[in-house]
């Protein structure tokens, strides 16, 4: 029997979690799966919460904040066992059939590493949550939020791919982290996530990885799920989370020699 994972992790989303693991148990009947949430605060109330709303899910607690790769190895490297391990944001609401639908792509075609689904807002409309690895005037752009007072900038929409159109089944350069079915085989080979990016990037660096070392990236536009999509760094300029993106940016122009966007073609240390 496959064996999948599914990680979460809790950074004071006590209300959040609760929405995204009912909702992840509701198809609990069509695959079978191990939920972990990791406790990045000392949130007795949640961990209270799942002891007596799901007391199967299995509890990690930090004794402090620790960043979302190192959670997410931590799982990993914690439970080994797993043939397959679905990253989940707490903000995500999985609509029925995701997981299923995520699986069985991976089922179809072993030489996928990574999968993801359409992420919607809120209102319906959907999220950019498969891009183009990143060029250098992006990272700028985005850095000096150009982006948020310029609608519409050619490199941008490019990168987040917000004029493709998506029927089926598509490989892509990256996904983003929020939803992320990753192949514990091709973990093995890439390694885990590089625990240099404290938040934000870890996502874009993997799937950079899967790709070097032949693995594919897929998009799978046919399953989905609803995400709040918090970005605090993104939308709060001079908040902590926006002060690891761009440390994390800097990380990464630094790893790939500040040619992001042709990683498929040059090897990493």
């Amino acid at each position: 029997m496959i064996k999948l994972a599914i990680i979460t992790i809790n950074h004071n989303h006590g209300a959040m979690i609760k929405k995204a693991i009912g909702t992840l148990h509701e198809q609990a009947s069509l695959v079978h799966f191990t939920a972990f949430v990791v406790n990045n605060t000392r949130d007795a109330a949640t961990k209270t919460w799942l002891a007596n709303t799901f007391p199967e899910v299995r509890i990690l607690e930090n004794t402090r904040p620790q960043g979302f790769a190192s959670n997410i190895n931590k799982v990993i490297t914690q439970n080994p066992g797993f043939d397959f391990y679905l990253l989940l944001n707490p903000d995500v609401i999985c609509l029925p059939g995701m997981i299923t639908g995520l699986m069985q792509v991976m089922a179809e075609d072993e030489n996928i590493g990574v999968a993801g689904p359409e992420l919607l807002n809120f209102d319906g409309s959907i999220q950019p949550s498969r891009r183009r690895f990143a060029s250098l005037r992006v990272l700028i752009y985005r850095a000096l939020h150009l982006d948020k007072l310029i609608k519409y900038l050619p490199a941008v929409d490019h990168y987040l791919m917000t004029r493709d159109i998506f029927d089926d089944l598509t490989e892509v350069d990256w996904l983003t982290g929020a939803v992320m079915l990753l192949r514990k085989s091709a973990l093995d080979q890439v390694g885990l996530m590089d625990e240099r990016f404290f938040l934000y990037f870890e996502d874009e660096d993997l799937c950079c990885r899967m790709w070097q070392r032949g693995w594919k990236v897929c998009y799978i536009p046919t399953v989905r799920a609803y995400h709040a999509h918090l970005a605090e760094g993104r939308n709060k300029v001079f908040s902590r989370a926006n002060f690891h993106h761009l440390q994390s940016a800097i990380k990464m122009l630094l790893k790939y020699r500040g040619k992001i966007s042709a990683c498929k073609k040059i090897s990493t240390q």
